[in-house]
């Protein structure tokens, strides 16, 4: 009887006999041309599909969809054809991870994977069988706590490449169809020598559509609509939540609510005094005070400030006031 850990030192063998297959999921999944997601700088995320075409030979890999490529890899570089199918994205092929259910029929799961309790642990007797016309074993795998059916799989015994598996509690499945092994594949399939784009490049593109997109549309509501400026006022509570800092013996304070900040501290000889408030905020001074007040969401101005000082001091005089815009390295006016 075969033992689990021949199995297992198979799986996790390097084999490099070529394969050539397409998945077929069953039941057939509706199909999603979709199979590769990248961001920014993320990794590519690789996810093989209902019906895709695969090569593997050692660590290069080509995966095909409708006839086109979508991704390769020669085991040092890779190309994502998803966002641009002419102009692929490149980059390291360490950065691209496998995803989705049918992601170890293109990529073997490492040892320390197999050491984890996501379908790692056999529940009964390992058999041999021919399974899509090879000889394979099979084995019924226990599901991590978190899942709750157990997952069968076939292992090719010649190259330890899983072939299929499948969770009859569900009928959910995939396997290889039209599979050679060992057959010679043109070593140039898994590599492209068109135009290229670093993820770099294709987010510059993609924030000059977006830009582009935007000056459209603001361009078409000024020609519709109207040129003018749309400015309206809305009252602001400066009222605080909290008031972290306070002075009994001065009255000086500190005091916030979500919106905005207020503070005042007793009169500088020569108007030095400001806090170290990161929005743009205003200073101004009265006979026996130094104040201060900011804005979070949007940027205080001198209208909202006159206002708010006629509510605070009505009638007395202000002097010393001034605009600190502390984004901009301190900049005053």
């Amino acid at each position: 009887m075969t033992e689990w850990v021949e199995v297992l030192r198979a799986l996790t063998t390097p084999n490099d006999a070529p394969l050539h297959g397409t998945i077929r999921e069953d039941p057939v999944s509706q199909r999603d041309p979709v199979t590769f997601t990248t961001s920014a700088y993320r990794p590519m995320f690789v996810r093989a599909v209902d019906d895709c075409i695969v090569w593997l030979h050692g660590p290069a890999t080509r995966v095909e969809y409708d006839g086109a490529p979508v991704f390769i890899t020669d085991g040092t570089t890779a190309w994502d054809f998803t966002p641009d199918p002419q102009r692929p994205l490149i980059g390291p092929s360490d950065r691209v991870h496998y995803f989705g259910k049918n992601q170890f029929l293109i990529k073997r799961r490492s040892a320390a994977e197999w050491a984890g309790d996501d379908f790692t642990r056999p529940t009964g007797p390992i058999t041999e069988e021919t399974f899509v016309d090879r000889r394979c074993w099979t084995v019924e795998l226990a599901p991590p706590e978190r899942k709750p059916h157990p997952m069968r799989i076939w292992v090719d015994i010649e190259t330890g490449r899983i072939l299929g598996y499948r969770v009859d509690a569900v009928g959910v499945g995939a396997h290889y169809v039209d599979l050679t092994v060992g057959e010679p594949i043109d070593s140039s399939i898994f590599a492209w020598s068109g135009p290229t784009q670093t993820q770099r490049e294709r987010q510059d593109e993609l924030r000059r559509r977006s830009d582009d997109v935007k000056r459209n549309q603001a361009q078409w509501f000024a020609d519709t609509v109207t040129a003018e400026p749309l400015i309206a006022r809305v009252p602001v509570d400066f009222t605080p939540t909290t008031v972290p800092a306070a002075d009994d013996e001065t009255g000086a304070f500190e005091g916030y609510n979500e919106h905005t900040m207020l503070a005042r501290n007793p009169r500088s000889p020569d108007g030095s005094w400001a806090p170290r408030w990161g929005p743009l905020h205003y200073v101004w001074s009265t006979p026996d005070w130094d104040w201060a007040a900011a804005m979070n969401e949007v940027a205080i101005d001198d209208d909202t400030v006159h206002a708010l000082q006629n509510i605070l001091h009505p009638g007395v005089p202000v002097d010393r006031q001034r605009r600190i815009d502390p984004p901009r390295r301190g900049r005053v006016d």
